[in-house]
């Protein structure tokens, strides 16, 4: 899709990443099920003025996959972004975005190591601690993410392994379907998930960091129960998102201590691919200032 694309070592483990631009290093976490082109639009336009990088997460596309479940823990998987941050911005603070499992991570790097980001832009994301909350007291996000526990059952593990790339691009082929993304990106996006162990490897991101709704536990909160984030903030949010309830979204103020939120009408659960200019806007205002 017209990206440099490059690998990097980090904690032991082989990444792959794409890139366009210099300057600056804003950087784009994907969430499931996606990969690091799924940026491609943000990539585009960012990469003019910045240097924007889009890696494959842990376990992700051309990204190596560990086998151990515990290999997916969350603390971990923001080690490897404090990492890559580190690597490729040594000296300067970055812009960090996240969507869905991405923004789990860009919360929690944001609550670990504050002096790293400058500024937070989340997509449609809750942070890990206050997820854990809300499932312990909302009966709705319980029933909402019911899909989580079903991913951790040996039943989603056979067909995933069998069917992965079929079964999760029927997730995502309305995108396709209404011209959001071409043959290109779904070409791309299936060869990602034909990579060796790419659909167990992206399960094991649910089981290593979700217990059973009724058994979550205090030493289950990552960092911490309490974890805040003082980075400036922004949370982009679809008013209808279907992963996430208006419990989940009410939740995330009370964590956060400079917060800017901007809804969208919608209820697509990627409106940095089908809203992709409201939420270029809304990122562009927010890194200005305005």
């Amino acid at each position: 899709m017209g990206f440099d694309s490059k690998t990097i070592e980090l904690n032991g483990l082989t990444f792959h990443y794409v890139e366009k631009g210099s300057g600056d290093l804003i950087l784009f976490l994907h969430g499931f099920p996606y990969f690091s082109e799924s940026w491609f639009k943000l990539l585009d336009v960012f990469g003019e003025h910045y240097h924007a990088v889009a890696p494959d997460n842990r376990g992700y596309g051309y990204t190596d996959k560990p086998d151990d479940v515990s290999d997916y823990k969350i603390e971990k998987l923001v080690s490897d972004v404090e990492q890559l941050m580190t690597q490729l911005s040594p000296d300067k603070k970055v812009i960090l975005v996240g969507h869905d499992w991405g923004a789990s991570l860009a919360w929690a790097v944001g609550q670990l190591y504050p002096e790293r980001v400058e500024k937070l832009i989340i997509i449609n994301g809750v942070p890990s601690n206050a997820f854990l909350k809300v499932l312990q007291e909302s009966k709705q996000q319980r029933e909402r993410s019911k899909y989580v526990e079903s991913l951790n059952g040996w039943m989603a593990k056979m067909m995933f392994a069998v069917r992965g790339p079929e079964l999760i691009w029927k997730g995502v082929a309305r995108l396709h379907e209404n011209g959001h993304v071409n043959d290109q990106f779904k070409q791309a996006f299936l060869t990602a998930w034909q990579q060796p162990d790419a659909a167990q490897s992206a399960v094991n991101w649910y089981a290593a960091n979700f217990p059973p709704f009724d058994q979550i536990q205090q030493a289950d909160y990552w960092p911490s129960e309490s974890a805040r984030i003082t980075v400036p903030s922004l949370l982009i949010w679809s008013k209808e998102d279907p992963a996430f309830t208006s419990d989940a979204f009410n939740a995330i103020p009370r964590y956060v201590d400079d917060l800017t939120v901007k809804v969208i009408d919608t209820q697509s659960h990627v409106p940095f691919i089908d809203h992709s200019q409201s939420v270029i806007n809304f990122m562009q205002d927010f890194i200005r200032g305005n």
